[in-house]
Protein backbone atom coordinates (compact mmCIF):
# COMPACT_ATOMS: atom_id res chain seq x y z
CA UNK A 1 0.00 0.00 0.00
CA UNK A 2 1.42 3.56 -1.41
CA UNK A 3 2.02 6.05 1.36
CA UNK A 4 -1.20 8.29 0.02
CA UNK A 5 -3.28 5.35 0.14
CA UNK A 6 -1.88 5.17 3.68
CA UNK A 7 -3.14 8.68 4.48
CA UNK A 8 -6.34 8.62 3.16
CA UNK A 9 -7.11 5.29 4.79
CA UNK A 10 -6.18 6.95 7.58
CA UNK A 11 -8.28 10.44 7.06
CA UNK A 12 -11.30 7.84 6.25
CA UNK A 13 -10.83 6.42 9.56
CA UNK A 14 -10.80 9.29 11.16
CA UNK A 15 -13.81 10.63 9.72
CA UNK A 16 -15.50 8.00 10.12
CA UNK A 17 -14.58 7.78 14.33
CA UNK A 18 -16.04 11.51 14.25
CA UNK A 19 -19.30 11.04 12.58
CA UNK A 20 -19.53 8.25 15.20
CA UNK A 21 -18.51 9.62 18.36
CA UNK A 22 -21.46 13.26 16.74
CA UNK A 23 -24.32 10.62 16.98
CA UNK A 24 -23.12 9.31 20.11
CA UNK A 25 -23.46 12.60 21.08
CA UNK A 26 -26.29 13.80 19.59
CA UNK A 27 -27.69 10.70 20.61
CA UNK A 28 -27.48 11.74 24.60
CA UNK A 29 -28.90 15.15 23.72
CA UNK A 30 -31.95 13.80 22.21
CA UNK A 31 -32.44 11.09 25.05
CA UNK A 32 -31.81 14.15 27.36
CA UNK A 33 -34.94 16.45 25.42
CA UNK A 34 -37.22 13.07 25.32
CA UNK A 35 -36.78 12.25 28.84
CA UNK A 36 -37.49 16.00 29.94
CA UNK A 37 -40.97 15.83 28.11
CA UNK A 38 -41.32 12.70 30.39
CA UNK A 39 -40.14 14.11 33.54
CA UNK A 40 -42.81 17.47 33.22
CA UNK A 41 -45.90 15.06 31.97
CA UNK A 42 -45.20 12.93 35.40
CA UNK A 43 -45.20 16.07 37.22
CA UNK A 44 -48.20 17.55 35.39
CA UNK A 45 -50.12 14.86 35.33
CA UNK A 46 -49.87 13.93 38.47
CA UNK A 47 -50.17 17.67 40.44
CA UNK A 48 -52.30 19.25 37.84
CA UNK A 49 -51.57 22.18 36.12
CA UNK A 50 -52.14 24.88 39.09
CA UNK A 51 -50.33 22.83 41.76
CA UNK A 52 -47.33 21.70 39.24
CA UNK A 53 -46.34 25.70 38.83
CA UNK A 54 -43.76 26.07 40.83
CA UNK A 55 -41.86 23.01 40.10
CA UNK A 56 -42.06 24.75 35.92
CA UNK A 57 -40.36 27.32 37.47
CA UNK A 58 -37.41 25.55 39.11
CA UNK A 59 -37.29 23.73 35.57
CA UNK A 60 -37.25 26.88 33.69
CA UNK A 61 -34.70 28.12 36.34
CA UNK A 62 -32.24 24.93 35.80
CA UNK A 63 -32.80 25.12 31.58
CA UNK A 64 -31.39 28.76 32.08
CA UNK A 65 -28.25 27.74 34.21
CA UNK A 66 -27.68 24.34 32.37
CA UNK A 67 -27.76 26.75 29.43
CA UNK A 68 -25.40 29.13 30.92
CA UNK A 69 -23.00 27.58 33.92
CA UNK A 70 -23.05 24.15 32.45
CA UNK A 71 -22.46 24.93 28.99
CA UNK A 72 -19.50 27.41 29.86
CA UNK A 73 -17.98 25.39 32.63
CA UNK A 74 -18.27 22.18 30.44
CA UNK A 75 -16.39 24.26 27.01
CA UNK A 76 -13.58 25.76 29.36
CA UNK A 77 -12.40 22.68 30.55
CA UNK A 78 -12.79 21.28 27.07
CA UNK A 79 -10.84 24.41 25.70
CA UNK A 80 -8.12 24.67 28.82
CA UNK A 81 -7.14 20.55 28.51
CA UNK A 82 -6.75 20.87 24.70
CA UNK A 83 -5.13 24.11 25.06
CA UNK A 84 -2.38 23.08 27.57
CA UNK A 85 -2.13 19.29 27.47
CA UNK A 86 -2.22 18.68 30.95
CA UNK A 87 -5.00 19.29 33.59
CA UNK A 88 -2.83 21.84 35.35
CA UNK A 89 -4.35 24.98 35.23
CA UNK A 90 -7.76 23.46 35.86
CA UNK A 91 -6.55 21.79 38.62
CA UNK A 92 -5.58 24.91 40.12
CA UNK A 93 -8.51 26.82 38.83
CA UNK A 94 -10.58 24.33 40.90
CA UNK A 95 -10.96 25.61 43.60
CA UNK A 96 -11.65 29.30 42.86
CA UNK A 97 -14.57 27.79 40.35
CA UNK A 98 -15.91 25.81 43.36
CA UNK A 99 -15.92 28.91 45.50
CA UNK A 100 -17.94 30.98 42.73
CA UNK A 101 -19.71 28.37 42.62
CA UNK A 102 -21.30 27.93 46.11
CA UNK A 103 -21.17 31.92 46.52
CA UNK A 104 -23.21 32.14 43.35
CA UNK A 105 -25.79 28.98 44.82
CA UNK A 106 -26.27 31.02 47.97
CA UNK A 107 -26.68 34.69 46.05
CA UNK A 108 -29.53 32.11 43.33
CA UNK A 109 -30.83 30.79 46.63
CA UNK A 110 -31.40 33.89 49.00
CA UNK A 111 -32.72 35.77 45.58
CA UNK A 112 -35.07 32.57 45.04
CA UNK A 113 -36.61 33.44 48.94
CA UNK A 114 -36.60 37.22 49.04
CA UNK A 115 -39.23 36.47 45.87
CA UNK A 116 -40.44 33.12 47.04
CA UNK A 117 -44.10 34.09 47.19
CA UNK A 118 -43.72 35.55 43.88
CA UNK A 119 -41.92 33.15 42.00
CA UNK A 120 -43.64 29.90 43.71
CA UNK A 121 -46.73 31.08 45.48
CA UNK A 122 -45.50 29.54 48.27
CA UNK A 123 -43.62 30.33 51.69
CA UNK A 124 -40.85 28.32 52.83
CA UNK A 125 -37.30 27.38 52.20
CA UNK A 126 -37.90 24.74 50.51
CA UNK A 127 -38.03 25.80 46.84
CA UNK A 128 -35.35 28.67 47.07
CA UNK A 129 -32.95 25.63 48.62
CA UNK A 130 -33.62 23.71 45.81
CA UNK A 131 -32.84 26.89 43.59
CA UNK A 132 -29.11 27.02 45.27
CA UNK A 133 -29.49 23.38 44.82
CA UNK A 134 -30.09 23.49 40.89
CA UNK A 135 -27.49 26.00 40.58
CA UNK A 136 -24.38 23.96 42.45
CA UNK A 137 -25.56 20.75 40.43
CA UNK A 138 -25.38 22.17 37.01
CA UNK A 139 -21.38 23.78 37.57
CA UNK A 140 -21.07 20.92 39.13
CA UNK A 141 -22.44 18.80 35.76
CA UNK A 142 -20.48 21.03 33.61
CA UNK A 143 -17.39 19.87 35.41
CA UNK A 144 -17.47 16.16 35.05
CA UNK A 145 -19.07 16.86 31.61
CA UNK A 146 -15.83 18.93 30.54
CA UNK A 147 -13.72 16.49 31.91
CA UNK A 148 -14.86 13.27 29.94
CA UNK A 149 -15.20 15.35 26.78
CA UNK A 150 -11.72 17.11 26.83
CA UNK A 151 -10.30 13.41 27.29
CA UNK A 152 -12.56 12.65 24.61
CA UNK A 153 -14.86 10.13 26.38
CA UNK A 154 -17.63 10.61 24.17
CA UNK A 155 -20.06 7.49 25.19
CA UNK A 156 -19.12 8.92 28.71
CA UNK A 157 -20.52 12.38 28.10
CA UNK A 158 -23.68 11.10 26.15
CA UNK A 159 -24.38 8.92 28.98
CA UNK A 160 -23.83 11.76 31.54
CA UNK A 161 -26.68 14.05 29.57
CA UNK A 162 -28.91 11.21 29.44
CA UNK A 163 -28.87 10.16 32.55
CA UNK A 164 -29.21 13.78 34.16
CA UNK A 165 -33.00 12.89 33.17
CA UNK A 166 -32.88 9.14 33.33
CA UNK A 167 -32.52 9.74 37.08
CA UNK A 168 -35.46 12.63 37.50
CA UNK A 169 -37.75 10.26 35.54
CA UNK A 170 -37.11 7.29 37.60
CA UNK A 171 -37.73 9.43 40.99
CA UNK A 172 -40.57 11.19 39.69
CA UNK A 173 -41.98 7.69 39.05
CA UNK A 174 -40.93 7.08 42.29
CA UNK A 175 -42.81 10.38 43.77
CA UNK A 176 -46.04 9.85 41.60
CA UNK A 177 -46.52 6.47 43.05
CA UNK A 178 -46.01 7.59 46.61
CA UNK A 179 -48.44 10.42 46.13
CA UNK A 180 -45.75 13.03 46.67
CA UNK A 181 -46.31 16.94 46.43
CA UNK A 182 -44.56 19.47 44.25
CA UNK A 183 -41.77 19.86 46.59
CA UNK A 184 -40.94 16.06 46.15
CA UNK A 185 -41.39 16.57 42.58
CA UNK A 186 -38.49 20.03 43.13
CA UNK A 187 -36.64 17.23 44.80
CA UNK A 188 -36.80 14.70 42.04
CA UNK A 189 -35.76 17.44 40.08
CA UNK A 190 -32.39 18.25 41.91
CA UNK A 191 -31.60 15.01 42.11
CA UNK A 192 -30.68 14.72 38.39
CA UNK A 193 -26.99 16.15 38.44
CA UNK A 194 -26.09 13.27 41.34
CA UNK A 195 -25.65 11.74 37.44
CA UNK A 196 -21.91 13.78 37.89
CA UNK A 197 -21.05 11.36 41.01
CA UNK A 198 -20.49 8.10 38.93
CA UNK A 199 -17.77 9.94 36.80
CA UNK A 200 -16.35 11.56 39.70
CA UNK A 201 -12.71 10.43 39.26
CA UNK A 202 -12.72 12.25 36.18
CA UNK A 203 -12.50 15.48 38.06
CA UNK A 204 -9.06 14.09 39.28
CA UNK A 205 -6.98 15.87 36.24
CA UNK A 206 -3.20 14.94 36.12
CA UNK A 207 -0.76 17.90 36.54
CA UNK A 208 -0.06 20.32 39.57
CA UNK A 209 1.61 22.61 37.11
CA UNK A 210 -0.34 26.01 35.81
CA UNK A 211 0.30 26.61 32.02
CA UNK A 212 1.67 29.98 31.31
CA UNK A 213 0.14 30.10 28.45
CA UNK A 214 -3.09 31.35 30.17
CA UNK A 215 -2.67 34.04 32.06
CA UNK A 216 -5.72 34.21 33.38
CA UNK A 217 -7.73 30.98 33.27
CA UNK A 218 -10.98 32.23 34.95
CA UNK A 219 -11.43 35.54 32.51
CA UNK A 220 -11.86 33.00 29.52
CA UNK A 221 -14.90 31.10 31.63
CA UNK A 222 -16.45 34.67 32.78
CA UNK A 223 -16.15 35.54 28.72
CA UNK A 224 -18.17 32.61 27.65
CA UNK A 225 -20.69 32.68 30.43
CA UNK A 226 -21.72 35.94 29.56
CA UNK A 227 -21.99 35.09 25.66
CA UNK A 228 -24.14 32.15 26.73
CA UNK A 229 -26.64 34.01 28.47
CA UNK A 230 -27.03 36.19 26.85
CA UNK A 231 -27.66 34.30 23.71
CA UNK A 232 -29.55 32.34 25.69
CA UNK A 233 -31.80 35.20 26.33
CA UNK A 234 -31.76 36.38 23.02
CA UNK A 235 -32.85 33.03 21.80
CA UNK A 236 -35.70 32.40 24.14
CA UNK A 237 -36.89 35.63 25.75
CA UNK A 238 -38.78 36.76 22.82
CA UNK A 239 -42.00 35.45 24.19
CA UNK A 240 -41.45 37.09 27.21
CA UNK A 241 -41.04 40.69 25.05
CA UNK A 242 -43.94 39.79 22.85
CA UNK A 243 -45.64 39.93 25.93
CA UNK A 244 -44.16 42.99 27.85
CA UNK A 245 -44.53 45.18 24.29
CA UNK A 246 -48.57 44.42 24.80
CA UNK A 247 -48.93 40.89 22.24
CA UNK A 248 -52.02 39.46 23.15
CA UNK A 249 -51.79 36.05 25.27
CA UNK A 250 -52.70 34.48 22.13
CA UNK A 251 -49.19 35.84 20.06
CA UNK A 252 -47.67 35.23 22.95
CA UNK A 253 -48.35 31.16 23.17
CA UNK A 254 -48.17 31.08 19.52
CA UNK A 255 -44.50 32.92 19.38
CA UNK A 256 -43.49 30.48 22.04
CA UNK A 257 -44.49 27.22 20.64
CA UNK A 258 -42.89 28.45 16.85
CA UNK A 259 -39.82 29.55 19.15
CA UNK A 260 -39.50 25.94 20.46
CA UNK A 261 -40.39 24.05 17.06
CA UNK A 262 -37.34 25.54 15.68
CA UNK A 263 -35.10 25.35 18.64
CA UNK A 264 -34.93 21.69 18.06
CA UNK A 265 -31.88 21.34 15.58
CA UNK A 266 -30.26 24.09 18.49
CA UNK A 267 -30.87 21.53 21.14
CA UNK A 268 -29.24 18.90 19.07
CA UNK A 269 -26.57 20.95 17.93
CA UNK A 270 -25.48 21.74 21.80
CA UNK A 271 -25.02 17.76 22.65
CA UNK A 272 -22.22 17.74 19.41
CA UNK A 273 -20.28 20.70 20.52
CA UNK A 274 -17.52 19.43 22.84
CA UNK A 275 -15.59 18.06 19.81
CA UNK A 276 -16.14 21.34 17.98
CA UNK A 277 -14.64 23.41 20.92
CA UNK A 278 -11.48 20.27 21.40
CA UNK A 279 -10.89 20.15 17.06
CA UNK A 280 -10.99 24.44 17.35
CA UNK A 281 -8.57 24.61 20.05
CA UNK A 282 -6.64 22.29 18.58
CA UNK A 283 -6.53 24.12 15.63
CA UNK A 284 -5.04 27.43 17.50
CA UNK A 285 -2.03 25.32 19.48
CA UNK A 286 -0.98 23.75 16.11
CA UNK A 287 -1.21 27.36 14.47
CA UNK A 288 -3.38 26.10 11.89
CA UNK A 289 -4.78 29.66 11.50
CA UNK A 290 -5.48 29.32 8.21
CA UNK A 291 -7.57 26.23 8.31
CA UNK A 292 -9.46 27.78 11.08
CA UNK A 293 -10.44 30.69 8.63
CA UNK A 294 -11.37 28.26 6.03
CA UNK A 295 -13.66 27.07 8.78
CA UNK A 296 -15.06 30.58 9.41
CA UNK A 297 -16.00 30.68 5.50
CA UNK A 298 -17.92 27.24 5.84
CA UNK A 299 -20.13 28.84 8.78
CA UNK A 300 -21.09 31.64 6.92
CA UNK A 301 -21.77 29.59 3.80
CA UNK A 302 -24.11 26.95 6.25
CA UNK A 303 -25.45 29.97 7.66
CA UNK A 304 -26.78 30.96 4.63
CA UNK A 305 -27.83 27.63 3.16
CA UNK A 306 -29.82 26.96 6.50
CA UNK A 307 -31.27 30.35 6.53
CA UNK A 308 -32.44 29.61 2.87
CA UNK A 309 -33.99 26.40 4.11
CA UNK A 310 -35.68 27.30 7.06
CA UNK A 311 -37.06 30.31 5.07
CA UNK A 312 -38.52 27.87 2.67
CA UNK A 313 -39.53 25.24 5.39
CA UNK A 314 -41.38 28.51 8.03
CA UNK A 315 -43.11 30.34 4.68
CA UNK A 316 -44.66 27.07 3.48
CA UNK A 317 -44.86 23.88 5.90
CA UNK A 318 -44.30 25.30 8.84
CA UNK A 319 -48.24 26.95 9.17
CA UNK A 320 -49.75 23.15 8.62
CA UNK A 321 -47.62 21.20 10.43
CA UNK A 322 -47.98 23.88 13.76
CA UNK A 323 -51.68 23.84 12.96
CA UNK A 324 -52.09 19.84 13.01
CA UNK A 325 -49.83 19.21 16.12
CA UNK A 326 -50.82 22.48 18.50
CA UNK A 327 -54.23 22.72 17.08
CA UNK A 328 -55.52 26.04 14.95
CA UNK A 329 -54.75 28.85 17.24
CA UNK A 330 -51.22 29.05 16.46
CA UNK A 331 -51.25 32.37 14.81
CA UNK A 332 -48.17 33.51 13.09
CA UNK A 333 -48.15 34.15 9.50
CA UNK A 334 -45.86 32.14 7.01
CA UNK A 335 -43.26 34.95 6.74
CA UNK A 336 -43.10 35.57 10.87
CA UNK A 337 -42.45 31.72 10.66
CA UNK A 338 -39.77 32.13 7.68
CA UNK A 339 -38.12 35.04 9.83
CA UNK A 340 -38.09 33.04 12.76
CA UNK A 341 -36.61 30.43 10.91
CA UNK A 342 -33.89 32.57 9.76
CA UNK A 343 -32.99 33.69 13.21
CA UNK A 344 -32.64 30.39 14.54
CA UNK A 345 -30.36 29.64 11.71
CA UNK A 346 -27.89 32.49 12.62
CA UNK A 347 -28.11 31.39 16.21
CA UNK A 348 -26.71 28.17 15.49
CA UNK A 349 -23.76 30.03 13.63
CA UNK A 350 -23.15 32.32 16.95
CA UNK A 351 -22.93 29.14 18.93
CA UNK A 352 -19.95 27.65 16.53
CA UNK A 353 -18.35 31.10 16.27
CA UNK A 354 -19.15 31.45 20.03
CA UNK A 355 -16.60 28.12 20.55
CA UNK A 356 -14.17 29.46 18.36
CA UNK A 357 -13.59 32.78 20.23
CA UNK A 358 -13.21 30.42 23.05
CA UNK A 359 -10.53 28.44 21.32
CA UNK A 360 -9.26 31.62 20.56
CA UNK A 361 -9.12 32.91 24.41
CA UNK A 362 -11.24 36.03 23.09
CA UNK A 363 -14.60 34.98 24.55
CA UNK A 364 -14.92 38.43 26.62
CA UNK A 365 -15.09 40.25 23.12
CA UNK A 366 -17.45 37.37 21.77
CA UNK A 367 -19.65 38.78 24.77
CA UNK A 368 -18.82 41.92 24.33
CA UNK A 369 -20.60 41.33 20.69
CA UNK A 370 -24.03 40.41 22.10
CA UNK A 371 -24.09 43.13 24.62
CA UNK A 372 -23.98 45.30 21.44
CA UNK A 373 -26.01 43.09 19.47
CA UNK A 374 -29.41 43.20 22.27
CA UNK A 375 -28.58 46.81 22.25
CA UNK A 376 -29.45 47.31 19.29
CA UNK A 377 -32.46 44.82 18.92
CA UNK A 378 -33.85 46.90 22.31
CA UNK A 379 -33.41 49.75 20.10
CA UNK A 380 -35.34 48.50 17.53
CA UNK A 381 -38.28 47.65 19.98
CA UNK A 382 -38.33 50.83 21.29
CA UNK A 383 -38.25 53.21 17.93
CA UNK A 384 -40.14 50.55 15.31
CA UNK A 385 -44.05 51.68 15.15
CA UNK A 386 -45.11 48.36 13.70
CA UNK A 387 -47.32 45.87 15.36
CA UNK A 388 -46.06 44.00 17.76
CA UNK A 389 -45.81 40.46 16.58
CA UNK A 390 -43.70 41.77 13.90
CA UNK A 391 -41.61 44.56 15.91
CA UNK A 392 -40.70 41.22 18.05
CA UNK A 393 -39.89 38.85 14.91
CA UNK A 394 -37.90 41.17 13.43
CA UNK A 395 -36.06 42.11 16.44
CA UNK A 396 -35.35 38.71 17.66
CA UNK A 397 -33.88 38.08 13.78
CA UNK A 398 -32.18 41.62 14.10
CA UNK A 399 -30.56 40.57 17.21
CA UNK A 400 -28.75 37.34 15.68
CA UNK A 401 -27.66 39.05 12.69
CA UNK A 402 -25.80 41.71 14.38
CA UNK A 403 -23.97 39.22 16.55
CA UNK A 404 -22.77 37.28 14.37
CA UNK A 405 -21.66 40.23 12.30
CA UNK A 406 -19.84 41.17 14.96
CA UNK A 407 -18.71 37.99 16.42
CA UNK A 408 -17.27 36.54 12.86
CA UNK A 409 -15.08 39.95 12.63
CA UNK A 410 -13.39 39.41 15.90
CA UNK A 411 -12.53 36.18 15.65
CA UNK A 412 -11.31 36.70 12.09
CA UNK A 413 -9.30 39.86 13.56
CA UNK A 414 -8.21 37.42 16.73
CA UNK A 415 -7.15 34.68 13.95
CA UNK A 416 -5.13 36.96 12.02
CA UNK A 417 -3.48 38.60 14.70
CA UNK A 418 -2.34 35.49 16.33
CA UNK A 419 -0.92 34.12 12.75
CA UNK A 420 1.15 37.37 12.29
CA UNK A 421 2.97 36.81 16.22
Amino acid sequence: MSAAEERARGSGGRVRRVAHDSLILAGGSVANGLLAYVFFALTTRSLGADQAAPVAVLWSYWALSAAVLTFAVQHWVIRTLAHDGHGGTVAASLPRIVAGGAVLSLLAGLVAYVFRETLFDLDGIAFPAMVAGVTAGSLFVGLVRGALAGRQRYRATAASLAGENLIRVIAAILVAVAGGGAEAFGVAMVVGSLIGLVWLSSLRFDSPERAAAVQNPLALLSGVAGGALLAQVALTGAPIVLAVVGGAPAEVTSLFVALAVWRAPYLVAIGVTPQLTLAFTRLVVDRRLRQLARLRTVVVAAVVAGAGLAALIGGTLLTPVLHTVFGSDVELSGGQLALLGVGTAVALGNLVLLLMSLALGRSRAAAAGWVIALVVASGWLLLSDTAAVDRVVIGFLLAQLTAFALIYVLTRASGTAADRS
